[in-house]
C-alpha cells in the first residue's frame, strides 16, 4: 500500500512488469510486447513470497516481511515486483519502510539477483539503497521494468512527496547489468502545485516516450503544458540536455 501523500496529487496508471519463475508457479508470465511510453505502476505482486524468503534468508512459510537495521535505523522490507532476465535470473525489487521517519526522510529499496535451480531460487547478490524513494519513510512508490532503454533491462523506480502544498516526484533509472544493478541517473516524473498559499496552480506528468538504446531517452510531459526533454548517457549517467523545464517546488 502506498503511504506517500504524493499519490493523492499525481496519479499513475498501474502496469505490472514482466515476472516469471519456474519455481514459483503462482507467478504469471507477462508476454505482452513493450511499447512507449513507459508507465510506472504501484500494484504489488503478491505471488513472489518464495523469492523474498530466499533473498532475506527467511524460513519456509514465513510472512513476506523482513526487518533490517541499517546505519542504526530500522527498516521493514516487503516484496513488490520481480523480473526474469534472459538467463533465468530473477531480479526482485523490495521496498523498505523506515520506522519513526520524519517528513523529509525516505525509505530504502532492495534489489536481489536470484538464480533458478532445481531446488528453487539461489541468492546471487544483494544491493540496498538504489533507486528513488518517497518521503515519510517510504521506499519507491511506483516502478516498472523495461527492455526498451538498452541491451540490458532497466528498473525504473519513482518516489516523492509534498512540501507546503507542492508535490514533486523523481524517477531513477537503474540498469540491470549481468554483474549487478547500476545507477544511471534520474529525472523529474511529476510536479503539482497550487494547494499552498500564494502558489500558482500547475501540474506536470512525465513518461519516457522514446529512446536510443544505451545512448539517450526522451521524457514527454503533459499537463499545464506539453513538452519533451532529452537525457543523454554521459560518463555512465543520463544527463539532461539543456535547462530543466519542469518547475520546482
Amino acid at each position: 500500500m502506498r503511504k506517500s501523500v504524493l499519490a493523492a496529487v499525481i496519479t499513475l496508471s498501474a502496469l505490472m512488469s514482466p515476472a516469471a519463475s519456474a519455481f514459483d508457479p503462482d507467478t504469471p508470465v507477462d508476454a505482452e510486447k513493450e511499447v512507449f511510453p513507459i508507465t510506472l505502476g504501484s500494484d504489488e505482486d503478491e505471488t513472489i513470497d518464495l523469492a523474498f524468503r530466499t533473498a532475506f534468508g527467511l524460513p519456509k512459510g514465513a510472512e513476506p516481511e523482513a526487518a533490517r537495521t541499517i546505519d542504526e535505523r530500522s527498516y521493514h522490507f516487503r516484496p513488490v515486483a520481480i523480473h526474469l532476465l534472459a538467463d533465468n535470473t530473477g531480479v526482485l525489487l523490495s521496498v523498505g519502510s523506515l520506522d519513526e521517519a520524519g517528513h523529509s526522510e525516505g525509505g530504502l529499496n532492495a534489489i536481489h539477483y536470484l538464480k533458478s535451480s532445481p531446488d528453487g531460487w539461489v541468492k546471487q547478490g544483494e544491493w540496498i539503497g538504489l533507486g528513488a524513494t518517497g518521503t515519510v519513510g517510504n521506499g519507491a512508490t511506483s516502478w516498472a521494468f523495461s527492455s526498451l532503454l538498452g541491451r540490458n533491462p532497466y528498473l525504473i523506480t519513482a518516489g516523492g512527496g509534498v512540501w507546503q502544498g507542492c508535490a514533486i516526484g523523481s524517477a531513477a533509472v537503474t540498469e540491470l547489468a549481468p554483474d549487478g544493478p547500476v545507477d544511471r541517473g534520474s529525472f523529474t516524473d511529476g510536479m503539482s502545485s497550487g494547494a499552498g498559499l500564494g502558489q500558482t496552480e500547475q501540474e506536470y506528468e512525465g513518461k519516457i516516450a522514446a529512446a536510443v538504446p544505451d545512448k539517450s531517452f526522451t521524457v514527454a510531459y503533459t499537463g499545464t503544458r506539453s513538452f519533451k526533454q532529452e537525457y543523454v548517457l554521459n560518463n555512465g549517467k543520463y544527463e539532461l540536455v539543456g535547462k530543466d523545464q519542469v518547475p520546482g517546488c
